[in-house]
């Protein structure tokens, strides 16, 4: 059963809506298909235990006081201040738990790549997140993709080599790359021990 929080309904809008910060409650909005927007507000303290403990996209029921059942919810979006990265705003996506639903999950790199040690190779990054499609309660928070059978040079994984749960589909072009081994840099020579080098030869 996924975790209940408590929200209350939001009278104070705009501007009004920096009192409740200040007050240690933060404003937020529930929307969804075919759902008219409704304005809430949460303990700033539980949004931050929320999104410790839940990450986007993960399913949650909330509470709002008044209403005579939970409301299936995923986090949707965060706003935080832009200098000391407080949060400013929450949003909820409710979701119907029979529909599947897409979402932007992180993709996680595991293993060791042969080619990295055998010959001093470079793995990068090609991309970070990736598209997908499940039920609300089989989201998961990331996907991973191992990078274990990059055994040369220029070799890569796609997103046709992810490792995904049961009932969660990729919606990503499979081609897409994730993540290659590229070739060190190799440190140039310094003009003196050119210069040296050159000098012993006959």
């Amino acid at each position: 059963m996924p975790d209940t929080y408590v929200a209350q309904a939001r009278t104070a809008l705009g501007k009004a809506a920096t009192k409740l910060r200040r007050e240690g409650t933060l404003p937020g909005n529930i929307y969804g298909r075919a759902l008219q927007s409704q304005a809430v507000q949460m303990s700033s303290r539980d949004v931050i235990a929320l999104l410790k403990a839940h990450g986007p996209n993960t399913l949650i029921q909330l509470q709002v006081e008044g209403e005579p059942q939970a409301r299936s919810v995923v986090v949707r979006g965060v706003q935080r201040h832009p200098v000391n990265q407080t949060l400013v705003h929450v949003d909820f996506y409710q979701v119907d738990i029979s529909r599947r639903i897409q979402a932007h999950l992180p993709v996680m790199v595991i293993g060791e790549a042969p080619a990295v040690q055998i010959y001093a190779g470079v793995l990068l990054l090609a991309a970070d997140t990736v598209i997908v499609e499940a039920l609300p309660a089989e989201m998961p928070t990331h996907v991973e993709v191992s990078v274990d059978s990059i055994t040369e040079i220029d070799g890569a994984v796609t997103v046709a080599d992810l490792i995904l749960p049961a009932g969660v589909t990729v919606l990503t072009p499979a081609s897409v790359m994730l993540a290659r081994v590229t070739r060190g840099r190799v440190a140039p020579a310094l003009p003196g021990a050119a210069v040296a080098e050159g000098a012993q030869k006959p």
